[in-house]
């Protein structure tokens, strides 16, 4: 069995920090803040700088733009906020590429989830999948049932940084677990 390096325990942590953090504010505000995903990129680009010299600062870079690049390719642009844009380019900054791209196809898996029970709660879960039957079909509109009015755009919403947090901290229990 290898032992981690201080490198990435000190990776793991961080991100461990960073997630938790955006989860607990996009859950409560439905945003995740600049101060903490531009922190968490510039913390990641320095320890990967000085942990592994230029090499991993190329490594954080690359995680950085395949990590939402992976999202933005599953979701098609449509559906994520910036935030999740940024948190995500930051996770992949600590992780690198490879465990970035293992851990945004992770949390594309959760979020999809994460919908599924949103919609239920909000008994709209048929209506959704009896529209994806009718795409194509622009004369049949499905009515959906919402809240009254008082409801706030951001009960409507997702925290897509959940499913961001929770996949990153299942690659990272994983790739513990199997001592990579």
């Amino acid at each position: 069995m290898m032992h981690p390096t201080t490198l990435e325990i000190t990776c793991a942590v961080a991100t461990a920090i960073v997630v938790v953090s955006a989860m607990v504010t996009d859950l409560r505000s439905r945003r995740i803040p600049n101060a903490l995903t531009f922190t968490a990129f510039g913390v990641a680009l320095v320890v990967r700088l000085v942990f592994q010299g230029w090499s991993g600062l190329g490594l954080a870079l690359a995680g950085a733009v395949l990590a939402p690049g992976v999202l933005l390719l599953i979701h098609l642009g449509k559906g994520l906020g910036m935030g999740d844009v940024k948190l995500a380019a930051a996770v992949g900054a600590f992780l690198g590429p490879m465990m970035a791209v293992a851990a945004m196809l992770c949390a594309a898996v959760i979020g999809g989830v994460l919908a599924i029970a949103l919609l239920m709660r909000r008994g709209q879960l048929l209506s959704e999948l009896f529209s994806l039957f009718l795409i194509g079909l622009p004369f049949v509109k499905v009515k959906q049932p919402i809240d009254p009015p008082a409801t706030s755009p951001a009960v409507l919403t997702m925290p897509y940084g959940v499913a961001i947090g929770i996949g990153s901290l299942v690659t990272l229990a994983v790739y513990a677990w199997l001592g990579t």
